[in-house]
């Protein structure tokens, strides 16, 4: 076993395309774009056996006020809900032996790695799918389950429309007789100004992520990464939301209630129906932790997704993190001291 530091971005996503596991969140040039944008150091790493690359985790690093933390993702809002490890495309068919030698000689390149950044807090959120975490908790890492929706499209599209809520149906046809409409947007200054002032409410407990981030992702997958606009008969936008179409059909950042309607479950209809044209076999709705949330969410009849946080933090560490829930973590003070928050 050797663990690198992989310096080839077409290697990496060489990697991240065959297997099955593979985000865009993974992926190389995103992988930059938020080392650039967030200050935090990239290190992508390779796990190998011989010269067979049988794994990658990215991490990120930062030495801070005498702390060293380490991330997969950087804290980023849920902009990036998970990200960790991915293992190699034959890893899901292998028989349970070979999985768990091939688990053991992961964990120890990862260990490798850990012991050389020593941090004080460590966190990695793995991806949907990636469960066994029995080295971890062997290990003393803390837990954190997390869930997202997610709905099966290979069923027709007559089936899913006949699992929504009855009262939804309903609310859908309504929008269709009035004659909303979906587009495809050529940039984020809508969607961007929508969900700026989302975040500048004073309910709200965070500020938003800077506009260019999301603007240099748009850039650097146009194919998979696209902007959706929900317009009334008149060409009036009423809802708004951005996907990633990669492998799944993910629904990632969306606007907020615009004019106080429900024109966005229409708008969610809608790209639900485009994923399935598109041939998709997996709608995701990231995130179903907001209880005020999770009621209109569940009118589409999704199956829950979990996915897995594990931790660690020494004294140090665990005192940062208190500072950083309880106090830094305000809106106001947020904005001071971290760079890529607006």
């Amino acid at each position: 076993m050797s663990i690198e530091i992989v310096t080839d971005r077409d290697i990496w996503d060489a990697f991240i395309d065959a297997g099955p596991s593979g985000l865009l969140f993974h992926k190389w040039d995103f992988l930059k774009i938020t080392e650039r944008h967030t200050g935090y150091r990239l290190l992508p790493c390779g796990i190998y056996r011989g010269r067979e690359l049988v794994a990658v985790c990215p991490f990120f690093h930062r030495q801070r006020n005498g702390l060293s933390l380490a991330f997969s993702p950087p804290p980023m809002q849920a902009v990036i809900p998970y990200q960790g490890i991915v293992m190699s495309r034959d890893y899901t068919a292998a028989k349970q032996s070979k999985k768990e030698s091939r688990l053991q000689l992961v964990i120890e390149g990862l260990r490798e790695v850990i012991d050389d950044l020593s941090p004080n807090y460590l966190s990695i959120r793995l991806a949907p799918g990636y469960h066994d975490i029995r080295h971890f908790i062997w290990d003393g890492y803390q837990t954190r389950i997390s869930y997202s929706y997610t709905i099966d499209l290979t069923p027709p599209l007559e089936t899913l429309w006949k699992n929504l809520n009855a009262k939804l149906r309903t609310n859908l046809r309504k929008f269709e007789k009035s004659g909303y409409y979906l587009e495809e947007g050529s940039d984020l200054a809508l969607f961007y100004e929508t969900v700026r002032q989302r975040f500048s409410h004073p309910d709200m407990g965070i500020p938003m992520v800077a506009q260019g981030y999301f603007e240099d992702i748009l850039r650097a997958y146009p194919g998979s990464v696209r902007v959706y606009h929900l317009c009334d008969r008149d060409g009036d936008l009423k809802g708004i939301g951005t996907t990633l179409e990669y492998k799944r059909y993910l629904l990632w950042v969306g606007g907020p209630k615009i004019d106080g309607t429900s024109a966005n479950e229409y708008l969610q209809w809608l790209l639900l129906r485009d994923a399935k044209e598109k041939g998709f076999r997996e709608f995701e709705n990231t995130g179903a932790n907001n209880p005020n949330l999770n009621m209109h969410k569940a009118k589409y009849n999704p199956d829950l997704s979990i996915h897995i946080e594990v931790s660690r933090a020494d004294i140090v560490g665990k005192a940062a993190e208190w500072t950083y829930s309880t106090i830094i973590n305000r809106p106001w003070i947020k904005r001071r001291m971290i760079p890529y928050i607006e």
